[in-house]
């Protein structure tokens, strides 16, 4: 992983787990107690977040500062998942009705 992806998936984290918790940039800075402009460039991609910076950010959104480095399974994933478990169990229990129906022919 290079520093960009690495910068890329903590934004995005902050900016998902920020609008999730229904909080607007300016709300977030005022948590976190950094400036709305720093707020704005860390999630514009035109500052890096500072080891300061990204502990007042974690604190703020009430997650711990390694949940940041995680990628996050957004909603449409969560539903792919389900919709690949489901055609699964579908698709077995049509193979097994098929078996069943032509063992009494």
């Amino acid at each position: 992983m290079t520093e960009e992806e690495l910068q890329t998936r903590v934004i995005e984290n902050i900016r998902s787990i920020r609008k999730k918790a229904g909080l607007s940039q300016e709300r977030l800075a005022d948590k976190a107690d950094i400036s709305r402009q720093m707020m704005n460039d860390i999630e514009g991609r035109r500052r890096w977040l500072t080891k300061n910076s990204l502990v007042k950010i974690s604190n703020a959104l009430n997650v711990d500062v390694s949940e940041l480095f995680i990628p996050i399974q957004d909603e449409n994933d969560n539903i792919r998942t389900f919709y690949d478990a489901i055609t699964k169990k579908i698709k077995e229990q049509v193979k097994i009705a098929l078996n069943n129906a032509l063992e009494t022919i």
